[in-house]
């Protein structure tokens, strides 16, 4: 294995340190064709910076954390694979933690990542998060917000269009013949009212009237066995007062998942008595019985941009007097046998 330094790795380039040294922190000062040669050349003669030195140069560790409300999630598993391989890009350790949706939890982890001295923090906010306490961290140490993004804090944003993901999928299962539409979403989080507004401006459009009776908002914060109890419950209800077939959008992973799941054990069949589309950047969609329409969030551009993000506010010499942007991404829908008729 090779000990190539920094300097050798220059010479062999024909380049400045400086601008080697650059070019592998991603300097936009580096145009993207000499990233491109230095990285491969460092990847050839396995060069990786002295993450020991560097720090005592700099007074910071090169590790960075996320916080995400549960790693089972597919979307936000696959947020965290794109944060680690942007971090590992750009020679930064990355550590997570789960808050499973409990605000005293969170805020438990971000104490201990700031006595483990990490150097910046990515966060999917809890359904209850405090954000004072938010703002009182992001003043030691830097944050940026990712996925729920609905939260007064001056930083970089990272989410996607949540408004206009639920109006088109809205939309597929009203053109599918649905008029009788259920959306599933859970309490007391942002990105669910701007669903839940896309779902309300689909039907104006098409001319149907709003019934708040069909927004059926569950606890995140319960077990799944009981998630999974109520959610029969409310299901069966519904299902019984109505003749006519219904449309069903779940706005997260675990909710169509278990729709799907739960209506199957009621004997009713989907998609010719429910159509359902949800939320969903589970890799088991296609495998489904029937196999699950889904609206697809970017998750892995998210932790991507995330860390990039991140990594400017460290790398700032005054990340508070920065232009802090919010970046809003788009979703499509990938239209499956649970919406076919």
């Amino acid at each position: 294995m090779s000990n190539i330094t920094l300097k050798e790795l220059a010479s062999k380039l024909g380049l400045s340190v400086s601008t080697v040294s650059k070019a592998l922190n991603n300097s936009f000062e580096i145009s993207d064709e000499t990233k491109l040669r230095v990285r491969k050349m460092a990847q050839k003669y396995n060069y990786r910076p002295n993450i020991l030195a560097k720090s005592l140069k700099t007074g910071r560790s090169n590790s960075i954390a996320v916080i995400i409300p549960y790693l089972g999630n597919p979307f936000q598993s696959q947020l965290l694979e794109g944060a680690h391989k942007a971090a590992y890009e750009r020679n930064y350790k990355l550590v997570f933690m789960q808050s499973h949706e409990n605000a005293k939890l969170e805020q438990e982890s971000l104490k201990t990542l700031q006595q483990q001295n990490v150097d910046g923090v990515i966060i999917t906010p809890s359904a209850n998060s405090n954000l004072k306490y938010l703002k009182q961290f992001h003043q030691i140490c830097p944050l940026v917000l990712v996925d729920r993004i609905d939260f007064d804090l001056p930083t970089f944003k990272i989410g996607v269009n949540s408004e206009k993901g639920a109006f088109d999928a809205t939309q597929h299962l009203i053109k599918s013949g649905r008029k009788n539409i259920l959306v599933l979403c859970g309490m007391n989080i942002g990105i669910n009212q701007k669903r839940i507004s896309g779902y309300n401006k689909a039907l104006m459009a098409n001319f149907i009237p709003e019934n708040k009776d069909n927004i059926i908002q569950v606890d995140y914060g319960q077990s799944r066995e009981d998630l999974i109890e109520n959610l029969t419950h409310i299901l069966k209800d519904k299902l019984s007062k109505t003749s006519e077939p219904m449309g069903i959008l779940g706005t997260t992973d675990t909710l169509t998942v278990s729709t799907l799941g739960i209506l199957s054990n009621l004997g009713i069949k989907v998609p010719e008595q429910v159509s359902v589309i949800g939320f969903a950047n589970t890799e088991i969609a296609e495998s489904l019985n029937p196999s699950l329409s889904t609206i697809i969030q970017p998750a892995f551009e998210i932790g991507v941009k995330g860390v990039e993000k991140l990594i400017q506010l460290i790398e700032s010499k005054d990340r508070f007097k920065m232009d802090y942007d919010t970046t809003i991404l788009d979703t499509f829908i990938v239209p499956r046998n649970s919406t076919k008729v």
